[in-house]
């Protein structure tokens, strides 16, 4: 009886397993094919040497060499590169300039050295020096030979006394720019009082710094070569000069001069004048003009006439005790200066003998008179002179 109960369960087991299979939640599991990718980065690292040489500012005279040092520690193996304006010089060797006759490497073991010949103003700028990726610039400048010319190109400036002179001077070639500064040469530079005292400068500088100057009234003074200079660094100035002639009435004076020879005594007199332009001399005796053998000596400014009165008085070794000066020959004699400015007398009076032994006084001082020109009879001049010309 218990045989066959076990078979039933056994089989109703056997039975049941599939149908507890078929209910029972199932995992599901999902596989996805994956794929693997290996990136490999190769990293090249570029040499960069070191600058020996320092950026610097060159100032290079026009027509001298320009050089241009580049050195490293250590080279590595690379070439040097020159350029300027973005554009290659060299390489290495190799120049690759246009004006190569002019430009020049020298090599070494850690750098070069570039030269450019007779520099010119077109030089100027920036030079670069690459070495690798790292790179050296070098600023140069070029002094050009300044140059400067009176204005107007004759050099020479007339004016009537108290108009006003305009001096000027044109830089016509030059870089950088230009200093400008004024000096007289030989002339008159400062204001006096007496006439018959006066200074001569040389080279005497004034406070001028443009190109172009004013003097609102010229003075007789005034006149003289003005120097007009230019600076720019070259080693020597540019100079242009110009001749500042003020017209104006004649300055006269009239110097007695004795000389005592063996026998007889002779009297100077001397006419100095300064004018401009130059005057007409005449010699009056007694208001009469008279003929005198020319004895006449140009200075730097003024024009000296000499009379030569001969046989005035007995000299120191003369024993005639019947000769007496012909009294003719005493009188008032003058010296008169004219030009279209007007004119200038100055007169002596001869009033006895001029005897060695006796030391008396023979002649008197009369004033000297300047007289001017009426503006009408300027103006008529300078018309007849135009008519001449």
């Amino acid at each position: 009886m218990k045989m066959p109960i076990l078979i039933w369960v056994f089989m109703v087991f056997v039975h049941s397993v599939p149908f507890l299979e078929g209910c029972k939640s199932k995992p599901s599991t999902t596989t996805t094919p994956s794929t693997t990718t290996t990136t490999r980065t190769t990293t090249t690292t570029v040499y960069s040497p070191t600058f020996a040489s320092d950026p610097r500012t060159f100032v290079v005279n026009e027509g001298n060499n320009i050089t241009l040092p580049c050195y490293v520690d250590d080279l590595g193996g690379l070439q040097i590169i020159w350029e300027r304006a973005n554009k290659t010089l060299a390489v290495g060797d190799t120049v690759y300039e246009e004006d190569g006759n002019r430009v020049h490497v020298q090599n070494r073991e850690n750098g070069s050295t570039i030269v450019i010949r007779e520099a010119e103003e077109k030089d100027a700028g920036e030079y670069v020096c690459k070495v690798g990726a790292v790179e050296l610039k070098h600023t140069v400048q070029i002094i050009v030979r300044p140059e400067v010319e009176p204005d107007p190109k004759s050099g020479v400036v007339t004016v009537k006394e108290g108009e006003p002179a305009t001096l000027s001077c044109k830089v016509t070639r030059g870089n950088p720019e230009m200093a400008i500064n004024w000096e007289l040469e030989s002339v008159r530079c400062a204001r006096y009082y007496n006439w018959s005292l006066y200074k001569t400068c040389q080279g005497y500088p004034i406070f001028w710094f443009g190109l172009s100057n004013i003097i609102p009234e010229a003075r007789r003074w005034s006149s003289g070569v003005y120097r007009c200079k230019a600076n720019n660094g070259w080693p020597e100035p540019a100079t242009a000069e110009i001749r500042l002639e003020v017209q104006h009435t004649p300055i006269l004076s009239l110097t007695p001069s004795l000389d005592y020879t063996r026998y007889w005594t002779e009297l100077m007199l001397m006419c100095s004048i300064t004018a401009s332009p130059l005057a007409t001399v005449e010699w009056y005796k007694d208001g009469q003009m008279i003929e005198v053998e020319e004895d006449v000596t140009t200075g730097e400014e003024q024009v000296t006439h000499r009379l030569h009165l001969k046989e005035m008085g007995q000299g120191y070794n003369n024993k005639n005790e019947t000769w007496v000066l012909d009294q003719d020959r005493l009188g008032l004699y003058e010296c008169r200066a004219r030009n279209m400015m007007g004119e200038a007398s100055g007169a002596m009076e001869i009033i006895s003998s001029c005897d060695r032994d006796g030391q008396v006084q023979c002649f008197k001082r009369v004033k000297e008179i300047e007289k001017l020109v009426p503006a009408q009879l300027v103006n008529n001049t300078e018309v007849n002179n135009e008519e001449e010309d």
